[in-house]
């Protein structure tokens, strides 16, 4: 049973949900913390954010890479040494650590994402001794266990088995395929079958001492501690982290795909289909992100969206339709995403196609954005008051070169963005003629439903994912 600890952090952070970050003059300026910043001896970056709302500390480190710099033919080996972090260490072994990080309370999470690595934690502040010993233990020592990557491999295998018989998970897998092809942002998070054979013990030892190294990371704190303080503590435990080489990053952005191409996922057995229709969408740094925030909002971005009105309130072709704009470093994901009974696929889609034309032809109504402007502010506001989601974005901004006042701006760049501004983004990043349609149909029943909309591509679902 988890200690009360647990209950005491939802407890305090549910406390300060009504404590607003906008200013109340003008509900313009996002006020954001300040915070210090440091590089160690060794080049790790380290933030610094004194918050005292809570008595909790989140901690995240950033590393560069991820996903995007794993070699072709050990698919699955940055989510996999990711993972592994966390089971064994030089002092304790995979029981040890979730017991330990269970006992107070904490959280320890680990991941790899298309252009970096995370490590990330957060524990009260009374608990800063331990929370902090597992942080940087599994950040520094971590001695990948034989059973540990079998048993990690033979759980991939097994999740890779279970996706089949998941049309979303299908979907999911290989959209992003399709969407990215070749592009390092195309690779199966999970893995496939036979990157994850080839992956060993020294293989992921070489990929872990390649990719984290310090001179390549951001650490970012955001809590109740003093930010002196915190630094020693930094400074002793992970000082002696060693530099190296930062890895090749690859730095040629994803192929923006051209005139309507249509993937069918043969899987017979379903009654209804997982539709993605999409295109390459833009990098982190693009300046047309407000305009498209707004945009993608009004299309798709909530339950009153006009994807939703039109889809399933209307029609009731089915229980949910959204719309999402997903940056990247090198250029992110645009997708509508829904599901339908079989016999509806075509008429789906057409809805769908016509809500982007319709966005692209007539814009948006001046309440429709006052609404979606009103909506993200606050949406943005309410997610800055968690310490979690504040280091996230405090990294993030570091991470990709962004403004130093990115935050802070946030709010009023959204506010400055009108009709003219959504209308000319729309034209350029929602794309209608130029797009990639994935489908995880019964072909039996669909593929007729199909003509007209594009060059068609079949493929069966059980080499759909790898």
């Amino acid at each position: 049973m988890r200690p009360i600890h647990l209950s005491l952090r939802s407890l305090v952070i549910l406390c300060v949900l009504c404590a607003p970050f906008l200013s109340p003059a003008d509900e313009l300026k996002v006020n954001i913390p300040p915070y210090k910043e440091f590089t160690l001896d060794n080049g790790l970056r380290v933030v610094l954010m004194e918050y005292r709302r809570l008595p909790l500390i989140e901690m995240q480190m950033i590393i560069g890479g991820g996903r995007s710099i794993e070699p072709d033919s050990m698919t699955g080996l940055a989510s996999m040494t990711a993972e592994l972090l966390k089971l064994g260490t030089t002092t304790r072994t995979a029981t040890q650590i979730a017991e330990q990080v269970d006992f107070i309370g904490a959280m320890l999470n680990v991941g790899a994402g298309l252009d970096q690595f995370s490590v990330s934690s957060e524990f009260l502040k009374k608990d800063l001794d331990t929370g902090f010993a597992l942080f940087a233990d599994v950040l520094l020592n971590p001695t990948f266990p034989q059973e540990e990557i079998d048993r990690d491999r033979s759980q991939r295998e097994a999740e890779l088995t279970s996706y089949l018989e998941d049309p979303r998970s299908i979907a999911g897998v290989c959209y992003a395929k399709h969407l990215y092809g070749t592009h390092p942002y195309g690779r199966q998070a999970i893995g496939t079958r036979a990157g994850l054979a080839r992956i060993t013990r020294d293989a992921v030892k070489a990929f872990y001492n390649a990719a984290f190294v310090p001179n390549n990371a951001i650490l970012v704190a955001v809590g109740d501690f003093s930010a002196d303080e915190l630094l020693q503590r930094i400074k002793s435990a992970l000082g002696s982290w060693k530099s190296g080489v930062v890895p090749a990053i690859p730095n040629v952005s994803p192929a923006t795909h051209a005139g309507r191409h249509v993937v069918m996922v043969n899987k017979p057995d379903v009654t209804q289909t997982q539709i993605r229709i999409g295109n390459i969408g833009v990098d982190i740094k693009n300046p047309d992100r407000p305009a498209i925030a707004i945009a993608n909002s009004i299309l798709g971005g909530g339950f009153t969206s006009r994807l939703m009105n039109e889809i399933r309130v209307k029609r009731s072709l089915t229980y949910g339709a959204g719309s999402n704009f997903a940056p990247a470093r090198l250029g992110g994901s645009y997708t509508i995403s829904t599901f339908t009974k079989n016999a509806s696929v075509r008429v789906t889609i057409d809805v769908a196609l016509e809500e982007v034309k319709k966005l692209r032809d007539a814009g948006i109504s001046a309440w429709e954005l006052g609404k979606a402007k009103n909506y993200l502010t606050g949406d943005f506001a309410r997610d800055l008051q968690a310490p979690e989601n504040l280091a996230a974005q405090i990294g993030m901004v570091k991470f990709y070169g962004l403004s130093e006042n990115y935050l802070q701006d946030y709010v009023p760049n959204l506010r400055k963005v009108t009709l003219d501004d959504v209308r000319r983004a729309v034209k350029k990043h929602f794309h209608y003629d130029d797009l990639l349609i994935l489908v995880v149909t019964n072909p039996a029943e669909t593929k007729e439903q199909m003509a007209g909309l594009g060059t068609i591509e079949e493929v069966p679902a059980a080499q759909a994912i790898e």
